[in-house]
């Protein structure tokens, strides 16, 4: 789960970035992001991306 209290502001400004629905999906997924990257992957997979952009 990400720590929303210590992200980077890169991952905060991510974060902020994405759909709220995404965003409840990744905190309550209880994945570990310590990255960006992390943080990305998560997302992508919530969306149904996989990681070099195309759809599943």
């Amino acid at each position: 789960m990400p720590d929303l209290f210590n992200l980077t502001p890169q991952m905060q400004s991510y974060f902020d970035s994405l759909p709220k629905s995404v965003q409840q999906s990744m905190i309550m997924s209880g994945a570990k992001m310590n990255s960006l990257e992390d943080m990305k992957a998560v997302s992508n997979y919530l969306m149904g991306r996989t990681s070099n952009g195309d759809e599943s």
